[in-house]
């Protein structure tokens, strides 16, 4: 069976996970790439929203590397609702986009340091208080 597992790994391209141990974005302390949230905008299905964030600057900052949706919510107390992306190759450009999509959006930007949310609007809640979702 983990012959089996390892080749589909191999097809995918990446690692599968347990449902039950899947790891909280930005918590697993890889140097190679990054965790971002940002804020739901209440309006809009979470793929229009992923697309308007990630597609607002143009041309992009980054320029190399790329950035998927995480499977990940994260909502502390008193919300709001924030969704996972990590990016990967060029970090300070793929950050930089995501801070101007944010800021041009009126959304929210979060991000995990250490055993903390740490929200754009300078409120920071431990992450052991916040609703933890796996999408």
């Amino acid at each position: 069976m983990s012959d089996q597992l390892e080749g589909l790994e191999r097809i995918l391209g990446g690692k599968l996970e347990r449902a039950d141990a899947r790891v909280v974005p930005g918590t697993d302390g890889a140097s190679t790439r990054e965790a971002i949230y940002f804020s739901d905008d209440g309006k809009n299905k979470f793929r229009k929203q992923f697309k308007n964030i990630t597609c607002f600057t143009e041309p992009p900052n980054a320029t190399c590397g790329g950035i998927n949706e995480a499977g990940c919510d994260i909502t502390p107390p008193g919300g709001p609702l924030f969704h996972a992306a990590i990016y990967h190759g060029d970090l300070a450009g793929w950050r930089k986009d995501m801070e101007e999509g944010g800021k041009g959006l009126g959304l929210l930007l979060a991000r995990i340091e250490g055993d903390q949310f740490v929200i754009s609007d300078g409120r920071s809640f431990p992450l052991s208080e916040c609703k933890i979702e796996f999408t």
